[in-house]
């Protein structure tokens, strides 16, 4: 083995190739995990909560699995689950799976949908309730109550569902609601502007599009997001970049678009990117940094696709991506494919933030099930497991065009 001068590898912890044979391994046993859980032998399609199911199905497109036991999850999901108004969601589910996520399911499993070819996601009934939570903005409303003729919208717009949105309508082909929710988190970069040079990013807009920055007692864990915090929602960024980028490919690739209109997506995307890649190491063992790696990976990915000369641009995105990929996703991996449960916290003041997801001789010491009166959400390792495996596969993708695009 010939010795390698260190000076152009920019601080990278692994060996691109190396870590694209390592995801590839991991993708295999998430697959090979989710696969063991489909009922009778565990709650995938036989639990009712549209929980077990979404991310799931994300995982397993992204895994390999073949489409047949896909369209088997979704086949359940729509004959279980889906109501007369067009949401999905079982009456008995809690509040924080029916309505903080009643949107935020049908859009993940109905992407995966689309590229399946799967005929749920365009049912008329289905495909004109979601389009009812894209405010004028752009921007996505989790919840907007039950009854469509009369709408119910929360005074604030995120990220996370904005940004989903806009992937389902890529999927779809609906090209003028993407650019909306395009625009929408363009502008919330814009407006978070003056933060990012603080080395903050607020995560709330109003209806009125004004940012959210005051963070009262335990709010903090999801108004704001900074690159000291070891426990926060880093996802925030991370959702919005993969978006942007998406988008950008999309317009310029599918939609005609021109690089003068395309550019800007691209470069609100990369000012997230430069900002992930300040934040302090330990802040990517926690695993809401999930997210932040699918951005990295997207953006390599249509690096390389389009050619683009910037070489440290590339390394901070491949630094960022391999973080992500090592750290929140390989190393918390347990060793029967899967990760464990997540608690997540709903403030930043109760003690099941303290809780480590980093496994020690193959075990985690959390909770394997809800916690009563915990203000947490109880994520299920089917649920996790399908995120990481969807987020893993963009960062494989990224890592693989970059490697090839470097050998040319």
């Amino acid at each position: 083995m010939t010795c390698q001068s260190t000076d152009n590898l920019h601080w990278r912890i692994t060996d691109p190739s190396h870590l694209l044979g390592a995801m590839r391994i991991s993708l295999a046993e998430g697959g090979r995990f989710l696969e063991g859980r489909v009922a009778p032998y565990g709650p995938i399609a036989g639990e009712r909560n549209v929980s077990y199911n979404h991310k799931v199905s994300w995982g397993m497109f992204a895994s390999g699995v073949d489409h047949d036991t896909i369209a088997h999850v979704l086949d359940w999901v729509e004959k279980e689950s889906l109501q007369p108004n067009g949401d999905f969601y079982f009456p008995e589910e809690g509040f924080e799976y029916k309505d903080l996520q009643r949107v935020y399911r049908p859009m993940t499993f109905g992407k995966v949908a689309a590229w399946i070819d799967h005929p749920v996601i365009r049912k008329p009934l289905v495909l004109d309730r979601i389009l009812q939570y894209q405010h004028s903005s752009g921007g996505c409303f989790h919840c907007i109550g039950d009854d469509p003729k009369k709408p119910e919208p929360p005074p604030t717009i995120g990220t996370l569902n904005t940004s989903f949105l806009g992937h389902l309508m890529v999927a779809l082909d609906m090209q003028e609601q993407a650019v909306a929710a395009g625009n929408w988190l363009k502008n919330w970069v814009d407006l978070n502007r003056p933060h990012i040079a603080q080395g903050k990013v607020y995560s709330q807009v109003t209806v009125d599009g004004e940012l959210v920055t005051e963070v009262g007692p335990g709010e903090r864990i999801f108004k704001v997001v900074d690159g000291i915090h070891p426990k926060q929602e880093g996802w925030q960024t991370g959702t919005a970049t993969a978006f942007l980028v998406v988008l950008y490919e999309t317009l310029r690739e599918r939609w005609g678009a021109d690089e003068s209109k395309a550019r800007p997506y691209l470069d609100a995307a990369i000012e997230l990117i430069d900002f992930d890649d300040q934040a302090r190491l330990d802040t990517y063992l926690w695993p809401s940094k999930c997210k932040v790696g699918w951005g990295a990976g997207e953006l390599l990915r249509i690096m390389s696709k389009f050619d683009m000369d910037d070489a440290d641009l590339a390394e901070k995105a491949y630094r960022v991506a391999e973080r992500v990929a090592v750290f929140t996703f390989m190393d918390n991996q347990l060793p029967g494919g899967g990760w464990a449960t997540l608690h997540y916290p709903l403030s930043a003041d109760i003690p099941e933030i303290n809780f480590s997801y980093k496994p020690l001789k193959g075990t985690v010491h959390v909770p394997p099930c809800q916690i009563e009166g915990s203000n947490t959400i109880w994520l299920s390792g089917e649920e996790i497991t399908g995120e990481f495996l969807g987020e893993l596969k963009a960062i494989e993708e990224g890592v693989a065009a970059w490697l090839d695009s470097s050998a040319d």
